[in-house]
């Protein structure tokens, strides 16, 4: 069969669907992967449609992952490929999979979980011209009615096909077989809406990062992430599945020895702290001998961290790690059922720190929640305010997505009406422009170079009477104007040290890296000053500190 599978994210890392398209080439399948690298709220080009047609032109099967927010994508690519063509086409990913009815509405069948298994079978079946509306974990849309077969067992666990999860292949990483949008800068991120087919030689400028997932699954329920939805469809499961330390280490091997390009390593996992140290001091040794690439790790929990573990993770050669706050306000993290208390959060900050030459922090935060009130967001600043420098905040608007126990909420006590336009067209970034949302942002400024706010000053910037008599708007003003020559006596501290060690390439590309953001940023500037002008100034804040930046 010919399958042609398209990632719609901004990225070209898209995990699980390429995990999925290896399961299917190791079946036979011709499959072709499409990376339509493009934020959520802007719809593709034309030439972009027109050019996507002529590849998908003699496809069998055409998938689609997706989140929440990347709905309106979805479906104007589905309707541009139906009005078309007579291609089926299914849709996949954690939207899908919890509104899997919605989205029969416009595609022709969907994944309900972890789909490797699941499409492998569908596609036994369409190849053999079998009955497949019976396939276990899919729904499909028939004349008569829709139709909901249920999930299947996760992979990796007893009942499914895959008994462990070092049977399912390692991610498709077969640029020969891959295409993406037309790059024109990678710096900026600009693209002329054509569909180009990745080579060998412009990869490192895609990404340079190779993603992979030691482990699966989460144990938290936290109510605004989606697995709090996922968890419920398998009570009777164990969520965490593992790899066994021979198989995480083949697999970077086979990537060292077939990508070239790539410079780091990044593992995407929710989990990997609870691997125990056994198997983490295998791991890192084996790493530190064979693989010697800087690795990054997100999705920790402060309650799982240990000190032990990350010891051997830093010797190994960890130099990114990012980790889940979320909110230090206590009425909050009831609300977020979260697993660690702020003493929890501090010390394994604290622990990160220790390593501050040698390791990045990234720390998410969410921002937005309609039931906090000012002294909730005023305990997360001040707690903040504490943690020892440097790091970064990630910094989240809240979103309330199907299927958890916050949208729930959120629909009871009438927060969100509709959810196409108050969840899956608001960006996950797009921070609401209030002063204490912009001070999270001045504090990352500070914390990112190592500064800091301390908390008396964060004290009178969020006393409540300093800001009716306008006092701590002054002083926001005045570490906002200060915040430049920080800045930039760090910058120089920085590049000095590079001259010493005689790293002017470095030096070079930092320069025209800030010359170029400098560039785009002032441009923005003059769009939202116009917007400003002409009565269209409640424009959401993005965080410049965000996942996509990871490791740049």
């Amino acid at each position: 069969m010919k399958i042609s599978l398209l990632s719609i994210y901004p990225d070209v890392q898209s995990f699980g669907l390429r995990t999925i398209s290896a399961c299917l080439k190791k079946e036979g399948h011709d499959v072709d992967l499409f990376f339509l690298t493009r934020e959520f709220r802007e719809r593709f080009e034309e030439k972009t449609m027109n050019d996507l047609l002529k590849l998908t032109k003699n496809s069998d099967l055409v998938g689609i992952s997706l989140m929440s927010n990347f709905w309106d994508n979805a479906i104007q690519i589905t309707r541009k490929i139906k009005e078309n063509y007579d291609i089926p086409v299914v849709w996949g990913g954690t939207h899908p999979t919890v509104r899997p009815d919605e989205c029969l509405d416009h595609a022709d069948m969907v994944c309900i979980g972890e789909s490797e298994e699941a499409m492998v079978e569908l596609t036994r079946k369409m190849q053999k011209g079998e009955y497949y509306y019976d396939v276990k974990g899919m729904g499909f849309k028939t004349n008569e009615k829709k139709i909901n077969n249920g999930h299947r067992p996760l992979p990796g666990s007893e009942g499914s096909m895959f008994k462990s999860l070092d049977e399912i292949p390692y991610p498709d990483y077969d640029y020969k077989n891959h295409y993406t949008l037309n790059v024109t800068d990678f710096v900026l991120n600009k693209n002329d809406g054509r569909i180009t087919k990745m080579n060998l030689n412009n990869l490192a400028s895609y990404n340079n990062i190779y993603m992979t997932q030691p482990t699966r699954g989460c144990p938290f329920a936290c109510t605004f992430c989606v697995n709090n939805a996922t968890l419920a469809m398998y009570p009777h499961q164990k969520p965490i599945r593992k790899r066994s330390v021979d198989h995480i280490i083949n697999e970077l091997l086979w990537v060292k020895e077939n990508l070239p390009y790539i410079g780091k390593i990044k593992f995407d996992d929710d989990a990997f702290f609870l691997h125990s140290l056994k198997d983490i001091e295998e791991f890192s040794k084996r790493y530190k001998e064979k693989i010697k690439l800087p690795l990054m790790i997100t999705g920790a929990t402060p309650s799982t961290l240990k000190r032990n573990k990350l010891a051997v993770l830093v010797d190994a050669g960890l130099t990114e790690m990012r980790m889940g706050i979320q909110t230090a306000g206590e009425r909050t993290k009831v609300l977020y059922k979260r697993p660690h208390s702020n003493e929890e959060v501090e010390n394994a900050v604290v622990m990160v720190n220790d390593y501050k030459d040698k390791v990045k922090a990234y720390y998410d935060i969410i921002l937005d929640s309609p039931w906090d009130i000012d002294q909730d967001a005023i305990e997360t600043l001040m707690f903040l305010s504490k943690l020892p420098t440097p790091y970064k905040l990630n910094l989240f608007s809240l979103l309330f997505y199907p299927g958890t126990d916050l949208y729930r909420k959120a629909k009871k006590d009438g927060i969100v009406k509709d959810d196409v336009n108050d969840i899956y067209r608001k960006h996950y970034h797009g921070c609401r422009p209030t002063y204490l949302n912009d001070l999270h942002f001045l504090l990352n400024d500070y914390v990112s170079i190592d500064v800091g706010i301390s908390p008396r000053i964060m004290s009178l910037l969020v006393n409540k009477k300093m800001r009716q008599l306008k006092i701590s708007w002054i002083l926001y003003k005045i570490l906002k104007m200060l915040l430049l020559i920080f800045s930039t006596i760090r910058n120089m501290q920085e590049t000095s040290k590079d001259m010493l060690k005689g790293n002017w390439i470095k030096i070079w590309n930092q320069m025209k890296n800030w010359f170029l953001r400098k560039k785009a940023r002032i441009g923005y500037d003059i769009s939202l000053g116009f917007k400003k002008l002409t009565g269209n100034s409640n424009q959401p804040k993005i965080s410049v500190a965000d996942d996509s930046q990871m490791g740049s």
